[in-house]
């Protein structure tokens, strides 16, 4: 019998050829892989002229696991989690899906082509590892050496956006820590991201649980204060968040999050 997974679709039509007003969730049930990437291949053609801002996508269950399928400049995504912060495949096209772990099934001898390699190409990959790990080790002192000699690579400023500036003065940290702390979600049902931002500065990240509580942070950490211009900033390893219409949304990177309720706090 052939592997079935799970499958919903948010901001979807029923059969992912047309967008469907936010919040709207599709539970297709269980679909076989070849049925995923058709429904793949239609999110791909989507128009998001009527709403740019749009974040449709296919979320695959299997075994307690969860990945979702996304679109990104004309690209195809397939999200190692259901959340758009984690790591992701990228592929061309939707027959792409098909060659990666969520939907190769249990790994079967007869499930990957990466099984059916012939005995001497496994090899040669072998050898090939085994050099390049050698080599490694011939060329780490060297760059050890050039590193102290020279300075090793840091972060500057610079790598910040032109606009975005980091706060110095103390009482300037305390007041942009302050104006923008809060929860802040991507909406109010089970499954939406959630940020946490304390008055110090502390930044967590996680959702919202099937009780309506926040999950356990899969994120947490302290932020520096920024600003552009007159908008409040974070600098976070995973994005800025900006306090762009204060004190109801925050920009959290390109996502738009709003003030949470008193139910998810």
């Amino acid at each position: 019998m052939s592997l079935t997974y799970r499958v919903t679709l948010v901001q979807l039509t029923a059969d992912a050829s047309a967008l469907a007003p936010s919040g709207d969730k599709v539970e297709l049930g269980n679909i076989s892989a070849e049925e995923i990437i058709r429904l793949a291949d239609h999110l791909l053609r989507v128009n998001f002229s009527a709403n740019p801002k749009a974040e449709p996508g296919i979320l695959v269950h299997r075994e307690g696991k969860g990945w979702r399928i996304a679109m990104h400049q004309g690209r195809l995504r397939m999200h190692k989690s259901m959340s758009l912060f984690d790591d992701y495949w990228t592929v061309d096209g939707a027959a792409g899906l098909a060659g990666l772990p969520p939907l190769h099934g249990r790994g079967g001898a007869s499930s990957s082509p990466a099984s059916r390699a012939p005995f001497v190409t496994r090899r040669f990959q072998t050898l090939r590892a085994v050099a390049e790990a050698a080599g490694l080790f011939i060329v780490a002192p060297v760059l050890v050496a050039v590193g102290l000699r020279f300075g090793l690579p840091q972060r500057r400023l610079s790598d910040l956006p032109p606009e975005v500036t980091i706060v110095s003065s103390t009482a300037e940290r305390t007041e942009v820590f302050a104006s923008i702390a809060g929860s802040y979600s991507t909406g109010k049902t089970p499954g939406n991201q959630l940020v946490v931002i304390s008055p110090n500065g502390q930044v967590s990240l996680g959702a919202i649980g099937k009780d309506g509580m926040p999950t356990p942070p899969r994120i947490r950490e302290q932020a520096r204060a920024g600003r552009n211009g007159n908008i409040a900033c974070l600098i976070t390893s995973f994005g800025i968040i900006a306090n762009t219409a204060p004190p109801e949304t925050v920009n959290v990177g390109r996502f738009q999050y709003r003030r949470a309720t008193l139910a998810v706090q």
